[in-house]
């Protein structure tokens, strides 16, 4: 018998490890995630003689903002199911269930980033979303160029709104912002100010992730990939159509919508 109901305190160890197990993040982000959770969500977890077997979790501390209007949004995120407990229908159960919880927590729209192209109809299916928002990939070789301010969280934040203010946009509360930053340096990177603008990033490989760049030219990019001892920089641009990004409620996101930092 299995029973799916919210995550609770009791919980943590075993999420923790289930997280490690299913995708291999580094300890230390996951850890950080379940101190930061309580402040931007919650999750459901399947459990089965005692233990979890699955969870995943509804991230609400965000909002589309259009002008003076915003609205909630609820983002699914890290579905886990033990490689032992697969082929049940575990996966699709857990993504309906943290569905509902944001909707009761006051998630007025759902999204999520699917992690393969596969994923989107399935989603789709499950909870109502489809992919609203595409993105293209830019290569770029690293060399030297403005100066980088790491920024805290808090510091980043606000510059963003300011970029932002005249744009449709995520905007994150200041403990989803913390979790940002978190992600970013797990995988040895950091939020910073780069010329006028700012910039998200972190290590993958032998590249640099550019997950934001806002306020200063694509090229000024390359600079993330010297400051962080990589060859080359991947930098991810809002497009048109291409690679298929955020998954969202039909007809209620503007394709200007600036999003970038969904955690991916």
């Amino acid at each position: 018998m299995t029973e799916i109901r919210e995550v609770r305190s009791e919980d943590r160890a075993a999420l923790v490890a289930l997280w490690h197990r299913v995708f291999g993040d580094p300890v230390s982000y996951v850890e950080e995630f379940f101190r930061i959770l309580p402040e931007i969500g919650s999750g459901v977890a399947a459990i089965e003689n005692g233990m979890p077997v699955g969870a995943a979790y509804m991230i609400t501390a965000l909002e589309l903002c259009e002008g003076e209007k915003s609205r909630r949004c609820g983002y699914l995120y890290a579905v886990a199911v033990d490689p032992a407990a697969r082929g049940r229908g575990l996966g699709g159960s857990l993504s309906q269930a943290a569905a509902v919880l944001g909707r009761a927590r006051g998630a007025e729209l759902i999204c999520t980033l699917p992690a393969e192209p596969g994923l989107y109809a399935w989603y789709e299916k499950l909870i109502g979303v489809r992919c609203a928002l595409y993105r293209e990939r830019r290569e770029l070789a690293s060399r030297p160029g403005p100066a980088l301010q790491p920024l805290s969280a808090a510091a980043y934040a606000r510059r963003r709104e300011a970029l932002l203010r005249d744009r449709p946009h995520l905007r994150l509360s200041d403990a989803a912002m913390r979790l940002e930053e978190a992600n970013c340096r797990a995988f040895g990177g950091f939020l910073c100010a780069v010329g006028d603008g700012i910039a998200a990033a972190y290590v993958d490989g032998d590249a640099v992730e550019v997950r934001e760049l806002l306020g200063a030219p694509p090229e000024t990019a390359a600079a993330l990939g010297a400051a962080l001892g990589t060859e080359r920089v991947r930098l991810w641009l809002p497009a048109e159509s291409g690679e298929p990004y955020l998954a969202f409620a039909p007809a209620e996101l503007p394709k200007s919508t600036v999003w970038n930092l969904a955690f991916d």
